[in-house]
């Protein structure tokens, strides 16, 4: 999924999951798929996961919860996400 464009492979899983979760496919407290998941489906390495990851929760569009896993934010920002 992730295409040679020059551009950084995180930021194009941060634009795909930001836009999941910006149109409702992923909703306000759904679980992000594990990091191996992920990885399969972007066929990235863990680090460009958890890098993207990182991004999101900076943006405020997840949050993490010890134990349990990562989830789409019950309240997004009001501006969206910032690149």
């Amino acid at each position: 999924m992730v295409e040679k464009s020059g551009r950084p492979a995180y930021l194009q899983i941060v634009d795909d999951l930001s836009e999941q979760i910006l149109r409702g496919t992923l909703a306000p407290g759904d679980a992000l798929p594990s990091i191996a998941q992920l990885g399969e489906r972007y066929d990235v390495s863990a680090s460009v996961i958890k890098s993207a990851v990182s991004v999101l929760r900076t943006q405020g569009l997840v949050v993490g919860q010890q134990g349990k896993g990562v989830f789409v934010s019950e309240t997004p920002p009001a501006t969206g996400p910032r690149r």
